[in-house]
Parts: structure tokens; sequence; C-alpha cells
């Protein structure tokens, strides 16, 4: 799930302190945001489809879009849909994402694709309705936080699952960026002055590891010769 689109982006690690706001400047830049899903954030309908007789009813929960579903007992559940592809749209201004669904049904399965990670306004490209040609209204007009709801990579997910370990190790290497700084505080003034320090620091943990690894291949081949 969601391969298509990490070979060709970056992003950032981060809890559930992370929201909506966040994810969107993020995703906006055509970055990942991987992060739990804040506890706060409760079920919402999201529209109601029918691309048959059926018809389908979902809703945003856990980071993903859900279809309310009738079980043996009468009581209804939200079954999330899978997910098939993060689609990542780049454009002049701004990037675009998508989940591109599958919905079951007993008439055959449906593709649908639903905008993720960002909340869209006024300022973004309008959209219009395909039988009328009105115009629809953007997210923030319709008072929906798209990007607090619907996230690039659902925290219910196996590429999140997946993904997600690497915070520890993001962390402990802030950590030890921290202690290598007199009185843990950044010794550098201004934005372009601080980012050369931090590459510099970055430069020596990849020198560090990387001569770590090629010794540790030393010592193994010389262990091969012995036995």
């Amino acid at each position: 799930m969601l391969k298509d689109a990490l070979p060709h982006c970056m992003g950032v690690v981060y809890d559930g302190a992370f929201r909506g706001v966040h994810r969107d400047a993020l995703a906006r830049a055509g970055l990942l945001a991987i992060n739990k899903q804040h506890g706060s954030v409760a079920p919402v309908f999201y529209e109601r489809i029918s691309p048959c007789r059926s018809g389908h009813e979902l809703w945003c929960d856990q980071g993903r879009i859900a279809e309310s579903i009738r079980i043996d007992d009468g009581t209804r559940i939200l079954e999330p849909l899978p997910i098939t592809k993060l689609e990542h749209r780049a454009g002049a201004a701004k990037s675009r994402w998508y989940h591109v669904l599958k919905i079951p049904c007993r008439h055959g399965d449906h593709d649908y694709r639903v905008p993720v990670g960002i909340t869209t306004t006024p300022a973004d490209r309008t959209l219009r309705c395909v039988d009328t040609g009105k115009r629809i209204k953007s997210d923030s007009e319709r008072g929906f936080h798209r990007a607090e709801y619907l996230q690039q990579i659902p925290e219910a997910s196996l590429t999140h699952q997946l993904l997600y370990p690497y915070r520890a190790d993001s962390e402990s290497v802030h950590s030890q960026f921290d202690q290598s700084l007199w009185n843990r505080r950044m010794i550098a003034y201004g934005v372009d002055r601080q980012k050369i320090f931090v590459l510099g620091f970055a430069l020596s943990q990849n020198a560090t590891s990387h001569q770590i690894h090629l010794q540790a291949r030393i010592n193994a081949q010389q262990v091969l010769r012995i036995a």
C-alpha cells in the first residue's frame, strides 16, 4: 500500500502533537507527514455516493475513509476501505495528494479517488460539479478540516507501521545534536548560519556511520579468513 509515492518523496516523522495544520503545510510542499492521529479526532460523516443501486455512506475515521455498514445484529460499524494507491500530483505552486480507494460492493467493486492531506481554501484551484458545472465550495468554506481527518499515510496501515519506528532513531540523533552544543543551545545566529551548522552535524554523523559500517565489513571478512 502507498508504495508508489514513497520513493519520490521525503517527509517528517512525528508524534500525535502534529495536527492537520502542520500536515497541510508539509503536504502542500510535496512532503509526507507520518504521525499518529490525535486522540481527540472523532469520526465524521464525509459523503454518500451512488455508483450503484446500493449506494455507499463514507465517513472519515482514524485518518482514512471508512464505509458505514450494517452487521448481522443490526448495528452499524465503520469499515476502513482498502487504499490501493497514494497519488502525488505536483503543481507549480503546491502539491496535491489522493487516496485511490477500492469500495467492495455486491454489484462489483468501485474505484474511488479522495483528496487527502490538504485542506483546500478559496485561493486553491476551483473545482466544479461534473453534472451542473457549478463551483464546489472549498474545504474551509464548508468547515471541513480535511488535513485533520484524512492523513496521507493513515496510522492503521502497514506503511505507517513500517515507517513510524524511524521516529525513535531521529529522536536519538536530535538528542546527540543537543548534547554537542555548548549549554545545549544553538551557537549560530540567523537561519542560514544555523542551517550550515546542522548540515555539518549531519555530514559528520553520516561519515561516522559510514566508517563504522566499513569497519564492520572488514572485521567480518577477517573472521571468515580465520575460520
